[in-house]
């Protein structure tokens, strides 16, 4: 009965954790904000990069060229990802959906929810 138990508890340990990979795998690369709100008046976008070795890079983007650019650490477990700038509190955003194409997080402190395309 034990083994039984040990099996069902390593499979279901190396499916959390196969998940979890799938879902790194799909968080790399660099998105776009769908719903950017531009106050600026300015021609102006935004661009999230997930790279493999955790970091988060965040640009605006006016007429083509970087205006503002900050790097981040960031994590990922249990759909939760915190990300942690300089000198700031991290932040922690919930993964609502995460496909190749789509991506949506919510905000957890502020209960509000992003959309990126890639």
């Amino acid at each position: 009965m034990k083994v039984v138990k040990y099996s069902v508890a390593i499979i279901l340990l190396i499916s959390i954790i196969s998940c979890q990979k799938v879902q790194t795998e799909k968080l790399i690369g660099s998105w776009k904000m769908k719903d950017l709100v531009n106050t600026t008046g300015k021609n102006i976008e935004d661009k999230t990069t997930f790279t493999k070795d955790s970091l988060l890079i965040f640009e605006l983007i006016s007429n083509g060229k970087t205006i503002d650019k900050e790097v981040a650490n960031y994590s990922l477990k249990n759909n939760i990802i915190t990300v942690k700038f300089k000198n700031q509190n991290p932040y922690d955003f919930k993964v609502l959906k995460l496909n190749n194409s789509e991506m949506e997080l919510l905000n957890l402190k502020e209960k509000r929810a992003y959309r990126y395309v890639k």
